[in-house]
C-alpha cells in the first residue's frame, strides 16, 4: 500500500491531468461542419474524441499502477479523473449554454466517466495481478 503522501500526490496529478486532457483535446472545438454528403458533424471531430478517451484511459491506468491497484485508492483515481474532466467540461458548457441542459450533460458525463473509469481500473488491477504471477 502506498503512503498517504504518495497517494495524495497521485490523486492530485490525476485530477489536474484529466482537466488538462479536456482542455488539450476538446477545448479547441471548431464548431459544427457540414460534410460533403450533407450530414452535420461537430462540434468535436471523431479524432479529438478518440484521442481524449485514450488519454483518459492512460491517466487512469497510470494512476492505478501508481497506487499499486489497491481497491480504495484505485476507486479514488477513477473519482479524481472523473471530477477533473467533468469540472473542465462543465465550466465550458455552463458558460456557453442558453437552455440550462448543460447540467443533464454533466450528469451523463459523470456517469459515463465513472463507469468507463471503473472498467479500466478493474482491467488494470486484473492485468497487474496476472503479471505479478510471472515475477520471480
Amino acid at each position: 500500500m502506498p503512503s498517504a503522501v504518495r497517494t495524495t500526490l497521485v490523486l492530485l496529478s490525476v485530477t489536474v491531468s484529466a482537466a488538462l486532457t479536456w482542455v488539450a483535446w476538446l477545448g479547441w472545438e471548431s464548431g459544427y461542419r457540414r460534410l460533403p454528403d450533407g450530414r452535420v458533424e461537430g462540434p468535436y471531430s471523431p479524432a479529438q474524441v478518440v484521442a481524449c478517451a485514450a488519454t483518459l484511459i492512460a491517466i487512469v491506468v497510470l494512476g492505478c499502477l501508481a497506487v499499486r491497484c489497491a481497491t480504495g485508492p484505485a476507486g479514488a483515481v477513477v473519482a479524481c479523473a472523473t471530477a477533473g474532466f467533468a469540472f473542465a467540461w462543465g465550466r465550458d458548457a455552463a458558460a456557453a449554454d442558453e437552455t440550462g441542459l448543460w447540467g443533464v450533460g454533466l450528469l451523463l458525463l459523470v456517469v459515463g466517466c465513472s463507469v468507463g473509469g471503473t472498467a479500466v481500473a478493474v482491467v488494470t488491477a486484473l492485468a497487474s495481478r496476472w503479471m505479478r504471477r510471472f515475477r520471480p
